[in-house]
């Protein structure tokens, strides 16, 4: 009896574990129809939100695609000589064979193995400088000839997505490098006016930049800004400039892309590559493009959101920028960072589209102040050439800027505004600024320390080839270690080190710095904190 009572009741629970299992599946069902119904429609609004957007940019005038970003480019700069720009670029080119032609040619614009320039002195890489500028004549010619008075020059570019960059912005770092090493070369052989026109070169280089949007071609042509800077405080510490040539420096100055419009075009080119992500080849194939296509109106929506706001950052002054780039560049990372699941989901290639909104804004702002500090440096030469002595006060300085050279006092103030540094220093005059790291931009009460090597420090005068050869002579007591050290000189192993290149009056440890700082012409590592730092001599 009692196992046919158990029958009924493991049917009964055997039918309610069916329903069960029907109930979730259909409860599962139900909410991952429900989900999608939710997506749909969220998609389906942000679609149309992004439309619309899309729709309002081109309204403006502004690019939202391929199309309208070359059509852009084309009305932020000059065809009038785009065609021979392009011969020019195409010569330098990887598949022009000009990477061979500089094989074994110093570099001047990266760390590399290139003996110091020493004003006074004999470069160590005179010949083959010479002999390279030789052969590069005609090359060079032609690039003068382009370059001369050149505004924003258009090029015609195949977009090609995030790898997208601009024929002339692909090949200026070996441009700028050419005219550094044509300005070194000039400063060896003592031709001020070659350094002049060198140095303009690469401002007339900077300005067929201008008119490039996306991040990469504008942080490509403030690299070669810095290095024209670079080259011209070389120039005017020699102290042989006259007042024409100062003047002309100070206009080609002025025709620098300003920083607000830098910062504006980078961002209104980086949306075009951000929100055509989708539709440029740029995503994986498959399932997992499939997946991302399902988010692609929420991403692109976001997106838009983001370089709105980022287009929205006051430009009023530098300092107000670079805080309001910070806490925008804060609150997208902490945004993205504590998105839930389904905004992670419904954003997932959000991240990939956005740029290092802090890093860029610094990058504009720092260059603008070494503009400023450059153009104050001019303004101070001038003044010492007009009245036969430096400016006695930064309030001097301003009023000469102002009532003889037309200048405001933005022009010549730091970034701040602050006052840059200014110091008398016997019959010399030191300038300084700041290195911007963010919005906190204080001055340093001294100017920073000129570059010199650790390895510099504490040498022993150089010793004249004759007596070398009379001290080996009297001493028959080298060991292993000292015939290997010869050998390894001998092989150039130990050439990074360059101390034997420094001049004898240079080795006393007591030696004025400022002295060492003017007679550095040039060196391979980077300057550091010495980039901000100018040292005025009396004009001769």
């Amino acid at each position: 009896m009692s196992s046919k009572s158990e029958r009924p009741s493991k049917r009964r629970w055997l039918g309610c574990l069916q329903k069960a299992v029907i109930g979730l599946f259909v409860i599962a069902i139900g909410i991952v129809a429900s989900l999608l119904i939710v997506v749909a429609i969220r998609q389906s609004g942000a679609k149309t939100q992004v439309a619309e957007m899309k729709q309002a940019i081109r309204d403006a005038g502004m690019p939202i695609d391929p199309d309208s970003l070359e059509t852009y480019r084309q009305e932020l700069a000059s065809d009038e000589q785009s065609e021979s720009w392009v011969d020019v670029i195409r010569q330098f080119r990887p598949d022009s064979g000009y990477r061979d032609r500089v094989a074994g040619v110093p570099r001047v614009d990266v760390t590399a193995a290139c003996q110091p320039l020493w004003a006074g002195e004999p470069w160590g890489e005179r010949e083959t400088v010479r002999r390279f500028l030789e052969e590069t004549g005609t090359l060079r010619d032609d690039l003068a000839e382009v370059l001369d008075g050149a505004g924003p020059i258009h090029t015609p570019m195949t977009y090609a997505g995030v790898d997208t960059i601009p024929p002339a912005a692909d090949v200026a770092r070996e441009i700028a490098s050419i005219l550094a090493l044509t300005h070194l070369e000039a400063i060896d052989r003592g031709d001020i006016n070659a350094c002049v026109q060198s140095v303009g070169q690469l401002f007339a280089l900077e300005r067929t930049l201008q008119g490039e949007p996306m991040v990469f071609p504008q942080l490509i042509r403030l690299g070669v800004f810095n290095v024209a800077l670079e080259d011209l405080r070389r120039v005017v510490q020699l102290g042989q400039l006259n007042a024409d040539q100062i003047d002309n420096l100070l206009a080609k100055l002025d025709r620098a892309l300003p920083w607000d419009k830098a910062f504006q075009r980078a961002m209104i080119g980086e949306r075009v590559v951000a929100v055509t992500v989708f539709e440029d080849g740029t995503l994986p194939d498959g399932i997992t493009r499939k997946m991302l296509g399902m988010a692609g109106p929420r991403d692109q929506l976001e997106t838009l959101r983001w370089y709105e706001r980022f287009l929205a950052l006051p430009t009023d002054d530098p300092v107000t920028f670079l805080r309001a780039a910070a806490e925008t560049n804060a609150d997208m990372e902490s945004t993205l960072e504590s998105a839930n699941l389904w905004r992670r989901v419904e954003t997932m290639t959000t991240g990939m589209t956005l740029p290092a909104l802090r890093a860029i804004a610094v990058t504009v702002i720092r260059t603008e102040e070494n503009i400023r500090l450059a153009r104050l440096a001019l303004v101070c030469q001038r003044f010492e050439i007009d009245r036969g002595r430096w400016p006695s006060s930064y309030d001097e300085v301003l009023a000469f800027a102002k009532d003889e050279m037309d200048l405001s006092r933005d022009a010549i103030i730091g970034i701040g505004p602050l006052p840059f540094g200014v110091k008398p220093d016997g019959t010399r005059l030191v300038l300084w600024g700041r290195r911007i790291e963010g919005f906190n931009v204080e001055l340093p009460d001294e100017p920073p320390e000129s570059y010199w090597p650790d390895a510099w420090r504490g040498l022993p005068p150089k010793q004249d080839d004759d007596d070398a050869d009379l001290a080996v002579n009297e001493s028959d007591q080298l060991g292993f270690d000292s015939e290997m050290d010869m050998f390894d000189s001998s092989m150039g192993l130990d050439a990074a080190d360059d101390a034997s290149t420094v001049p004898n009056e240079l080795r006393d440890p007591d030696v004025d710095p400022l002295d060492r700082h003017l007679r550095l012409i040039f060196h391979r590592d980077r300057p550091s904190d010495s980039f901000y730092k100018w040292v005025l001599q009396p004009s001769k």
